[in-house]
């Protein structure tokens, strides 16, 4: 099979410079080497060149012309490759027509159109086209969509609703789904398709169990987490250092720096000052983002029969992403944005901690995802084993104005210490509740988690709940007897004294025992931000047996408050059929939290009798 035979992958580039008669020649004929206007906390970069080149025009686009494009091959420096114009291709995507390429260079003939060129831009006698941006999959010759410089310019002119340094504290943005959105990626059924390939996420410092995981969260997106490179040192020499950027330069969306590195690696198109176009396709489609720009090494093209793609590392930050959109990402030179710390320490049954720090992009949908990876990379470097465990998982959330948040969990896995159970932990939970809450905006300051944790298997089943006898009186205290099962060991019963409810004298009551995981405080839904953090602060652990019995009265949740004992008729008045916005009826539930000697999981129940008469009074 030709190595040609391939998913071509179509990665963004940004590229800068301008083919003159047909060669290539930079923006000037002494290049400048002018840093841009940066504020004092703002990164720097050196921008190569002068003006930008003049456009050609999509209406003046014709098969057979002849022309070049940049891409970084190996380094920093971009260097040139012959293409050829095929076809216009119209309405591609909706209102928008896609330029087909060929290229015609020994080094693309033998890697095809790799991911990470995505962005590379394209140039007729000296005029600008377009940018790389497309790819067929498993076709045996190099060819490429272009999308128009027309489109990507246009979209400059969308005004932004923040700022960067905006990102990271509580100011408003718009409403966001949770996920996501899905992008056209290229498909591995063996057929050919004009698509936007993935764009190669290189990441290092991650296990292979915590990539799979990332893999499959970022599946719709289109990007694909590749080892395919390495981090940056975050040192005062290095970050005292400026970038470089031009026309045809490896330039990064950074995910994720630190101890684990994740950066989205494209091409630059087109530098106008302070502002850089690439990518010619969206790197999430997420509109209006800001996260921090990076310039990047290329080590070697790295050619293969299913996804061609650029071994990179990330080199300087250089600025911040504005714009992510249909047909570009747009990324602002002179704009310095946060990323939101993370620290995990993660302590053996030997008693060793090991610390790991990593900043992630702070994002609605990308923060909570990339927190999580983080820890769970942090736990998968400590602790590989895929084996009974048990832990305590100690999250802190500094809530940016509204002091430390601190959830604790205990939690039992027979697969070890993986992404989807520290994932499963309140403390992550929390941070995705906390970003999309529907009260008003809230900034993470940052995310301390402690984790602690034995190789055992100290858990034990709820199997069985037996009372003294078939009646008992309200009023009493009545010793509830509870089976458990732990593993490879013997039963043994928890003996956990329970208060019969006197509003329940005369009746049948059920009595619930389950593990302090699965059960729910009573309280009401929450009406502000303050509200959801105290809620919050409500639950149970594994660690506790709760037993819970219902009472006959009812009660009402109304504004964020629990209203308990109320007679019939002050729950009429707290629902009047005239008001749309009424109190919500719930039954109260007695609960008894007894501390148990190891994890318990399981539920169990049994059905009472209560005597009419109260303990202590006559009939």
């Amino acid at each position: 099979m030709s190595s040609r035979r391939r998913s071509w992958g179509l990665l963004t580039l940004v590229v800068s410079g301008i083919v003159v008669g047909g060669a290539l020649a930079t923006n000037a004929a002494t290049p400048a080497k002018t840093p841009t206007k940066t504020s004092s906390a703002a990164p720097r970069a050196i921008v190569s060149g002068g003006p930008p080149p003049p456009l050609l025009k999509l209406a003046d686009v014709r098969p057979g012309m002849v022309g070049q494009a940049l891409t970084v091959f190996q380094g920093t420096k971009p260097e040139p490759f012959k293409i050829r114009v095929v076809a216009v291709l119209k309405q591609f995507l909706p209102k928008e027509d896609v330029i087909l390429i060929r290229a015609e260079d020994p080094r693309v003939e033998h890697s095809g159109i790799v991911a990470g060129m995505s962005g590379s831009p394209v140039y007729i006698d000296g005029k600008l086209m377009g940018a790389i941006a497309y790819a067929w999959s498993f076709a045996k010759d190099p060819l490429g969509g272009v999308t128009p410089i027309e489109s990507m310019l246009a979209e400059r002119s969308r005004p932004r609703r923040r700022s960067p340094e905006d990102v990271g504290v509580a100011t408003a943005e718009p409403d966001e789904p949770r996920a996501l959105p899905a992008l056209a990626a290229a498909t591995n059924d063996g057929e050919p398709h004009l698509v936007r390939a993935s764009v190669p996420l290189a990441v290092s410092g991650f296990t292979a169990r915590t990539i799979a995981e990332l893999t499959d969260e970022l599946r719709p997106t289109g990007l694909v987490p590749t080892q395919a490179g390495g981090g940056r040192r975050l040192d005062a020499t290095t970050t005292s250092e400026p970038g470089h950027v031009e026309p045809g330069s490896a330039i990064g969306v950074e995910l994720v720096r630190g101890d684990m590195s994740m950066v989205g690696t494209g091409t630059v198109t087109y530098v106008d000052g302070a502002t850089v176009l690439a990518f010619g396709h969206p790197m999430f489609g997420i509109g209006e983002v800001y996260l921090p720009i990076v310039d990047a090494e290329i080590h070697a093209f790295l050619p293969s029969l299913a996804q061609s793609f650029k071994l990179s590392s990330p080199l300087h930050e250089i600025g911040t992403l504005v714009q992510d959109r249909q047909t570009c990402i747009i990324g602002a030179l002179d704009a310095h944005t946060t990323m939101m710390p993370v620290d995990v320490r993660v302590t053996g049954p030997e008693g060793k901690t090991r610390t790991f720090h990593a900043d992630v992009a702070r994002n609605r949908r990308l923060t909570p995802m990339l927190a999580s990876a983080v820890v769970a990379n942090a736990v998968s470097q400590a602790e590989p084993d895929v084996t009974d465990v048990v832990a305590t998982i100690a999250a802190r959330l500094d809530v940016h104005g509204r002091g430390t948040l601190a959830l604790d969990d205990q939690t039992f896995s027979t697969e070890g210490l993986s992404g989807r159970v520290v994932g499963g932990a309140r403390g992550m939970r929390a941070l995705s509740e906390l970003m999309f809450n529907p009260f008003e905006p809230v900034a993470i300051d940052r995310l301390d988690v402690d984790i602690r944790f034995q190789l055992k298997r100290d858990a034990a089943e709820i199997i069985g709940v037996a009372l003294p006898r078939e009646e008992v009186r309200a009023g009493e205290t009545v010793p509830v007897r509870v089976t458990l099962r732990p593993y490879a060991g013997g039963e043994y019963v928890e003996t956990v004294p329970v208060k019969i409810p006197l509003e329940v004298a005369g009746q049948s009551v059920r009595i619930e025992v389950a593990s302090g995981v699965t059960v729910r405080p009573d309280m009401a839904p929450a009406e502000t931000l303050s509200g959801l953090i105290d809620n919050m602060k409500k639950y149970y652990t594994a660690a506790n047996i709760v037993v819970s019995v219902q009472r006959p009265d009812e009660g009402a949740a109304l504004r964020g408050r629990l209203l308990q004992d109320l007679p019939a008729s002050a729950m009429d008045t707290l629902r009047p059929g005239t008001q749309s916005r009424r109190a919500d009826a719930y039954r109260a539930t007695e609960r008894t939290v007894f501390a148990s000697k190891r994890l318990v999981t399981g539920h169990q129940e049994v059905t009472v009798a209560v005597r009419d008469d109260a303990l202590g009074a006559h009939k």
